[in-house]
């Protein structure tokens, strides 16, 4: 029996100790790998240097992109950047400028499934797992013999609103003012490039910070002082404004009725167009656009439980270009329109499906037309989803005086019906 117990012993010893050594081993290079990836901080894409000896711009962004982003590979990159390869799909030379631009279009196959990669590396997400889109304009500079810096790196859209025919179709509007609009209990105000909040009708205002340049500038200079429906929240529990800036797209906020101000970026992309906000049960959805090309502007949707990891919401094949409203319900039901077009997501994972309204019959036979085609705004009231329906921008139909809207509503989120006409509640302009 002692024996038996002696041997046994001289099994178990070297056994156990042998796992004791491999955890050990295991802890210390967990350990050691945290230490490298606290340590980690990718290189700035602008400032950047290659050697080539060639000054073809295609050859040398080439060379350096495949030098660049093999810096993200490896076990000594954190999950939150690490990606398995990156390759260029397409590269344009951008002669509308008195420099060439060089746009590249590439796709990044990320190592993990850690949604952080495509805030961190400026990328779309597909509908494929992994697998992310990206864009960037590049302007480079001869250093020395062979060696070459990128001098500008910026995203497609701020180099289109760089060129003249943008300039030329944009012009140079003044700043229109508005009256503030005292009949709305919790609004937001614009006064002396300043913008405001206020939760008793005007008593009292709450400034939000660097808000006129955030919220209110556009790419040519100048300052829109209307913000449309659904692009703003101003409410007790939560206030919110989608701001804008040379690092990218942030969400503006309070929770204390404008007490303090907070700021999360969601993304490095986007730029000031139409914007559109939603919050329900917890979950924010921020919708802007990130593209612009032939005049058109193309949109993209992030959304957040914790006002502080933002994730893309991709919405298929579908390019959704010019949207006139956007907003998402209580029940996770997302609303997308462009003009007098619906389209419907149940829920970050759904597909889009086109929704058919009905014209109000009513107005369009006394009227001879329908003057109601361009979805302005949503909103949800005791249980029951109300759509409100304009005339875009070339309507003049008055009623009473003032321009009128189209009120709608929906016990199912899938079928509208008309309610009645309503004046048009945008603020008049300031004397």
């Amino acid at each position: 029996m002692n024996v038996k117990n002696t041997i046994k012993s001289r099994i178990v010893k070297p056994i156990a100790a042998g796992t004791g050594i491999f955890i050990a081993a295991l802890f210390l290079a967990a350990g050691f790998r945290e230490f490298v990836w606290s340590l980690y901080s990718p290189v700035s894409i602008q400032g950047d240097t290659v050697r080539c000896m060639s000054d073809d711009l295609e050859i040398i962004s080439r060379k350096w992109f495949d030098e660049y982003y093999s810096g993200f590979e490896g076990w000594t990159v954190p999950y939150n950047y690490r990606i398995e390869k990156a390759e260029i799909t397409s590269a344009q030379i951008l002669t509308d400028l008195e420099v060439p631009y060089i746009q590249l279009d590439y796709t990044v196959y990320a190592a993990s499934s850690n949604n952080a990669v495509a805030n961190n590396l400026e990328l779309l997400q597909t509908d494929e797992r992994r697998v992310y889109n990206g864009q960037m304009v590049l302007r480079w500079e001869q250093t020395e013999w062979y060696t070459w810096r990128i001098e500008e790196k910026i995203r497609p859209v701020q180099y289109q609103i760089m060129t003249p025919q943008y300039r030329e179709e944009a012009g140079k509007p003044q700043t229109q003012h508005f009256k503030f609009q005292s009949d709305k209990k919790m609004t937001y105000y614009v006064q002396d490039e300043t913008l405001y909040v206020t939760y008793d009708a005007g008593g009292t205002f709450k400034e939000v910070p660097d808000g006129y340049e955030k919220v209110c500038k556009e790419p040519n200079e100048t300052y829109n002082e209307l913000l449309e429906d659904n692009s703003y929240i101003v409410t007790e529990e939560f206030t919110g404004f989608i701001g804008y800036t040379d690092q990218g797209t942030e969400l503006i906020y309070s929770e204390d009725m404008g007490e303090t101000w907070h700021e999360s970026r969601i993304t490095e992309g986007g730029y000031k167009a139409c914007s559109y906000i939603s919050r329900q049960n917890g979950i924010c959805y921020a919708t802007f656009a990130t593209d612009r090309a032939l005049g058109s502007d193309y949109y993209g949707t992030w959304w957040s439980e914790d006002l502080n990891t933002w994730t893309y919401i991709s919405t298929g094949e579908m390019p959704l270009s010019n949207l006139t409203c956007v907003y998402w319900a209580s029940d996770g039901t997302g609303y997308y329109a462009k003009g007098e077009q619906l389209y419907r997501m149940s829920g970050p994972e759904g597909g889009l499906e086109e929704l058919v309204w009905p014209e109000a019959v009513e107005i369009t036979q006394e009227l001879g037309f329908n003057p109601y085609d361009s979805i302005d705004s949503f909103y949800e009231k005791d249980g029951v989803l109300y759509m409100v329906v304009g005339q875009g921008d070339d309507g003049d139909y008055v009623k009473d005086g003032k321009l009128s809207e189209a009120l709608y509503q929906s016990d199912d989120g899938s079928s509208f019906s008309f309610v009645k006409e309503i004046a048009d509640d945008t603020p008049e302009e300031a004397g």
